[in-house]
């Protein structure tokens, strides 16, 4: 019962700015559906922002600020709320309450805050948490700024501050509410491109429960259904990661590529509305802005398909706008540029703090195998393919402009240097982009389809994933994993929101095609969504809390910690990546000396690795000297207040060293197996 109050309290402070932002949202012309389905978003996004740039400005609690923008918007737009038929709400609200339930529910296996990236992920969260201004300082190397990106949760904190909840208790329910909202908004765009509600309803699911044809290959392979491994579905290209909407919410490691999802929506929903609302460019370029920025900050690896993806939005209407020498057309295109600009300038302290880990573009020399992209994305390229397929067919023998026999010949040189390289993607994105965007350019007598666009910009993001790579220090076997994670993320998102609109455009030419498409599209990860279901089965936890996976009383600890004063840092037991150590900086958001290295060396380069060296060393002197004097000059060498003495510490370090670190300073905090050691003055 208390798992299920906690949940409607959530939900319900969440919409609360989504009622303060919906009447706004009327005001500027944007229907009663689609405004509900976004003024969420938007409104935690509009007021986290404003409250972002007071921490910005030094502003240690910045998170009040959000709470006090709301009603604002609220007095602003409540004039709209009446003359609304409630009925007009319903399918977004049923979309968003049935994508929070049914997702919390199949994470109950794997609620606890452990393993992958959770706990670093856990760490931001909690730093943000704490009082302090930006940039964030880093959990894991005190006395340091953050170098990630961490944007993604800004909006989150204030409605969590609001009630009061601990960190490790908004990660488990912010996993949900970003389902909801991403179902939500999928909604919303689906019908902003045309798409029916049927068609929105499908991309609702879709973006948050699609899975891959890979799922059916183990089960068919042998593998009892029970014991389907989705971790191994989601590395299908070799030495990469393909994660698919279910694994990548389902698995809930809060990553920026999980927290943008619904920004890089937004950003999209507000630039079709632009569009198709004749909304005026003073309102619709600073809405832009800000969801583009917002989006851009939280994933800077979505900045620039993103931003492609508003600008044609915005230019494939029904007049011929893709043609800039048009003054009209020009107009368009310099005013989406300054909304793209201003995204940048309005977010400018977060990118003049931020460095990314990369060093240039390498080239892609071995593309991937046809099985490998067809059990990963062989389900959201259909639509596509189809629609693509049936536009060709309607060009037709020799009467073909001269646009349709370029982009034929531009198809077949693109198969004939993919097969060249052994790179099938290549011809396969190349050509269904390019019909796409050669049909979907306005004309005098032929209606923009943004939809087309949409897909077009989906598919060269796989096209782009086979040509170049950015280089990282992941190592020769992994050069390019993190271009075709990212990469393919966002073009599975994109098309997961496009095909069912694409399937309703070929439903009313090729009913049984668009039929039989629709249901390969949803069977593809049903093996993946029963099992996930088989293992949720019918328990529910106790609470929302993920540690409880903790020693006895290190819960408790870390919350203790968390209420501490800002300034404090605190020694604890060093190990490797991915493992339980730097877990008490990690829940709590006090920051450690030195928490996972690798991610130290990842984010900083080698430049760092002395410092990473001499800390270590420190620590070291901290748990093993066995001298009192020694434990107390190295912890406050490293800035430290507080030493932990628990139970990852008692499997590291002699008994004799955490006896003299006991010694060190007083006892603040004892429970269960762990102690907190305040140094001495």
């Amino acid at each position: 019962m208390k798992l299920l109050m906690l949940a409607v309290v959530w939900y319900v402070a969440v919409a609360a700015a989504g009622l303060a932002t919906w009447g706004a949202l009327r005001r500027v012309g944007i229907g009663a559906g689609a405004s509900w389905a976004v003024a969420r978003p938007a409104g935690w996004v509009g007021a986290g922002f404003l409250a972002w740039m007071a921490g910005v400005a030094g502003l240690s609690h910045w998170w009040w600020v959000a709470l006090g923008v709301l009603p604002v918007l609220a007095l602003l737009g409540w004039r709209s709320w009446r003359g609304v038929a409630p009925g007009s709400l319903v399918d977004v609200e049923l979309v968003g309450a049935a994508a929070f339930l049914l997702l919390a529910w199949l994470r109950v296996p794997v609620m606890a805050i452990q393993g992958t990236e959770k706990p670093m992920d856990l760490a931001i969260l909690a730093t943000l948490m704490r009082p302090g201004s930006f940039p964030p300082g880093d959990p894991w190397l005190a006395g340091e700024a953050l170098p990630y990106y961490y944007w993604g949760f800004v909006p989150w904190v204030a409605p969590a501050k609001l009630l009061g909840l601990a960190p490790d208790v908004l990660y488990n329910l912010l996993v949900p509410t970003l389902a909801a909202l991403t179902s939500q908004l999928a909604w919303a765009v689906a019908r902003s491109l045309g798409g029916s509600r049927r068609s929105a309803g499908l991309a609702s699911f879709l973006v948050v429960f699609a899975g891959t044809p890979d799922g059916w290959r183990q089960w068919l392979g042998g593998t009892p259904l029970v014991d389907l491994n989705l971790w191994e579905s989601s590395r299908q290209i070799p030495g990469t990661i393909t994660e698919f909407p279910l694994f990548t919410f389902h698995l809930g490691d809060l990553h920026p590529h999980l927290l943008a999802t619904p920004l890089v929506l937004l950003a999209l929903f507000f630039a079709r509305s632009w569009a198709c609302t004749g909304m005026r460019p003073a309102l619709a370029i600073p809405m832009v802005a800000v969801a583009f920025g917002a989006a851009a900050a939280a994933n800077p690896w979505c900045a620039l398909p993103t931003g492609v993806a508003i600008l044609l939005l915005v230019v494939a209407r029904e007049e011929a706008f893709l043609d800039p020498r048009r003054r009209q057309g020009l107009l368009v295109w310099l005013q989406v540029a300054a909304a793209g600009v201003a995204g940048w300038v309005l977010f400018a302290p977060f990118w003049l703090n931020f460095s990314p880990p990369t060093s240039g573009l390498g080239w892609v020399g071995h593309g991937t195998r046809w099985d490998h992209l067809l059990l990963f994305l062989g389900a959201a390229l259909l639509p596509p393919l189809l629609v693509a397929w049936e536009v060709v067919r309607r060009w037709g023998g020799f009467a073909a402009s001269r646009r349709q026999l370029a982009v034929a010949t531009w198809v077949a040189a693109s198969t004939v240097v993919a097969a060249l390289t052994g790179k099938p993607g290549l011809a396969l994105g190349l050509g269904i982009a390019t019909v796409l965007l050669a049909a979907a350019v306005p004309g005098r007598r032929r209606r923009g389809r943004p939809v087309w666009v949409l897909t077009a910009v989906a598919v060269t993001l796989l096209v782009a994933m086979e040509v170049i790579y950015f280089k990282d220090p992941y190592g020769a076997e992994f050069f390019r994993m993190n271009t075709v994670f990212k990469a393919s993320h966002q073009a599975f998102t994109l098309l997961a929101v496009a095909a069912p609109v694409l399937l309703g455009w070929l439903r009313r030419r090729r009913p049984r095609r668009a039929i039989v498409a629709a249901a390969l599209v949803v069977a593809a990860g049903l093996p993946h969504l029963a099992v996930l279901g088989w293992r949720s089965g019918p328990s529910l936890p106790p609470e929302w809390s993920g540690l409880t996976w903790m020693a006895p009383g290190e819960r408790e600890a870390a919350r203790w910690l968390h209420r501490q004063p800002p300034g404090a840092a605190l020694v604890e037991a060093v190990g490797d990546a991915y493992s339980d150590a730097a877990r008490m900086s990690a829940a709590s958001g006090v920051p450690a000396a030195l928490g996972w290295e690798n991610h130290q060396l990842v984010w900083r380069g080698d430049s760092i690795r002395p410092e990473i060296e001499r800390r270590k060393l420190l620590i070291a002197s901290v748990f093993t000297s066995g001298n009192a004097t020694a434990v107390a000059t190295a912890a406050r060498e490293l800035g430290a207040r507080f030493i932990v003495v628990g139970s990852k510490e008692r499997q590291v370090y002699p008994p004799g060293g955490l006896e003299a670190a006991r010694q060190a300073g007083r006892v603040a905090f004892a429970a269960g197996e762990v102690e907190i050691i305040e140094l001495h003055e």
